[in-house]
């Protein structure tokens, strides 16, 4: 594969190519571009998705798969050699190295948004990836901590009262808990899109979409408290994030991470994985059980897909409970 260094010199043949197959219409030609190959249909691609702004670790992910794709399927082959059968044998051969079904799912994902932009851009008529269904996943719930637990954790944050490091990591538990932050967006969260008046952050999301999140009064206390000691005894503080590490600077993921599994033990977690991930379907679980509602939910955390945000709707038996006992149709039925 090319380098970024390197001239893209490929120039595209252009055909005709008629569409026979829509006998009602008249022989109008499509312009379809053939004659690239492999490689360099992924090297565009790649590059369309870094102009996009994706996220680094979408482009790894991406690299990930299109490695595996061009160690089964020579890059050297033109894309519109590639059959349905060459990606269903693809993702058999994942299956059969013992891949889970859930990592096979994100490779045909993947692969799915390749082919598919391919389309767009007239490399190909039709996805390889159009009549391959996705490969099914166990419907397994996402793990979460109870009420009790996040108390637990919080308190394990703060015994060090009075230190500047243990309320920045209770503040950053708190965000967490409360919005619902992606890894990368709690890290990312900049100081100008805090707004504290109408209790809301601005955040660059996944697939580098922005949206705003809420929040209420008690993490308002505690984002007010952590912004006035923010900068206090912090020399040379040049990050405009809202947290901060020790020496002024904006927070590494892998910070973040080791603070949450410091914070973890502390608590005495031992035998309860907790990452930033758990906190945030935590804080979607919390939040059904409060009321909101798959739509609101899907804004808040931003998802794409509405089944996402249903699967929190269906695991939190307390508001299914709940919601029932006040529009049962016999109770509501007049006599």
């Amino acid at each position: 594969m090319k380098s970024d260094n390197q001239a893209h010199t490929y120039e595209p043949k252009i055909s005709n190519i008629s569409n026979s197959s829509e006998s009602n219409q008249t022989q109008n030609s499509e312009t379809v571009v053939d004659e690239i190959t492999l490689s360099e249909a992924i090297e565009d691609f790649n590059l369309m998705a870094k102009v996009e702004g994706q996220s680094d670790k979408t482009l790894e992910l991406y690299e990930y798969v299109f490695k595996r794709l061009t160690g089964f399927i020579s890059e050297k082959k033109l894309v519109t050699q590639v059959q349905v059968k060459d990606v269903r044998k693809y993702l058999a051969t994942l299956m059969d190295d013992g891949l889970k079904k859930t990592t096979v799912a994100i490779h045909y994902r993947h692969l799915k948004s390749f082919f598919n932009w391919l389309v767009e851009e007239n490399y190909l008529r039709e996805a390889p990836t159009e009549k391959i269904d996705e490969p099914k996943t166990p419907n397994k719930f996402p793990r979460v901590l109870d009420s009790e637990q996040v108390k637990k954790l919080l308190k394990a944050a703060k015994n060090r009262k009075g230190e500047w490091s243990s309320y920045r990591n209770y503040c950053m538990l708190v965000v967490f808990v409360e919005m619902g932050l992606r890894l990368n967006e709690l890290v990312n969260a900049k100081i100008k899109d805090l707004d504290l008046k109408n209790r809301s952050l601005k955040v660059h999301g996944k697939g580098a979409k922005d949206r705003k999140v809420y929040f209420g009064k008690r993490t308002l206390r505690t984002l007010r408290h952590w912004m006035k000691i923010r900068d206090y005894n912090q020399e040379g503080v040049g990050a405009e994030t809202i947290f901060i590490s020790q020496g002024g600077d904006k927070l590494k993921v892998r910070n973040v991470e080791q603070l949450v599994t410091r914070i973890q033990k502390k608590a005495d977690f031992e035998d309860t994985k907790v990452s930033p991930h758990v906190l945030r379907h935590t804080a979607a679980t919390f939040a059904v059980e409060n009321g909101l509602t798959a739509f609101q939910l899907k804004s808040q955390f931003g998802w794409e897909q509405i089944g996402t945000a249903l699967r929190y709707v269906h695991m939190s038996d307390k508001s299914l409970q709940e919601s029932y006992q006040n529009s049962s149709p016999m109770d509501n039925l007049t006599a």
